[in-house]
């Protein structure tokens, strides 16, 4: 094997050779169409990675659908993105704090003017549907601390976060359309790989669980 490529071990123990940079999709396709259009995330040395991201040491892959456990959490991940970038559109003021995932889905938590109320939901829904349907890329970019301050300049709750991160990580950010998020990842590869989701309710939280900082609005997904 020459220094320009990368050994690749399947989980059935094969293993294959592919060109320094190969990238999971890539891999996927060399297996089969089909494979390439089912998978929404893989990993590469057991740690989740997205699709996109070039492989440039020898590694044991796997690759998820969103049959999967690992498929099943990035796929809540990105619906809560999808969920922020819709509400960004419909709100233009929206800041927001963070969109993790949990047990039975995932959440939002948002600072805005407007009071959701349930009828919102429905609105915000459709959106999120025209979004996925736009099929937007979703790109990962590393950034420096500079320029995440810059790209969050007007959103306060997206600078403290970037305070927080330790000065020893890597600060990355997502991309899909319009919309920009702070965010470690993975995410799916492109928008149009949400399909089934519904937002279940609204209740308000405080920022960072503390009862001090200001009381946001949370929506709840599934």
């Amino acid at each position: 094997m020459s220094n320009q490529e990368v050994t690749i071990q399947f989980p059935n123990g094969e293993e294959k050779c592919f060109a320094k940079g190969v990238t999971l999709t890539e891999i996927a396709k060399s297996i089969s169409p089909s494979l390439a259009k089912k998978s929404i995330v893989g990993s590469v040395n057991t740690t989740t990675t997205d699709l996109t991201r070039p492989i440039l040491v020898d590694a044991e892959i796997s690759l998820y659908d969103t049959s999967s456990k690992e498929g099943l959490e990035v796929l809540r991940h990105s619906a809560a993105h999808l969920t922020a970038q819709a509400v960004k559109r419909l709100y233009p003021d929206a800041k927001f704090g963070v969109g993790p995932v949990i047990e039975n889905g995932f959440y939002y938590d948002i600072d805005m003017n407007h009071t959701l109320v349930p009828e919102d939901l429905q609105v915000i829904e459709r959106e999120m549907k025209k979004i996925a349907s736009e099929n937007h890329i979703v790109v990962r970019k590393e950034v420096t601390r500079e320029e995440a301050a810059q790209i969050f300049a007007q959103d306060h709750l997206k600078l403290e976060l970037l305070e927080i991160i330790p000065e020893d990580e890597l600060v990355t950010v997502y991309e899909q359309g319009e919309f920009v998020d702070l965010c470690r990842g993975p995410h799916v590869p492109s928008t149009n790989k949400i399909q089934h989701f519904k937002l279940m309710n609204i209740s308000g939280a405080y920022w960072r669980g503390d009862s001090n900082n200001q009381m946001l609005q949370r929506i709840y997904g599934v």
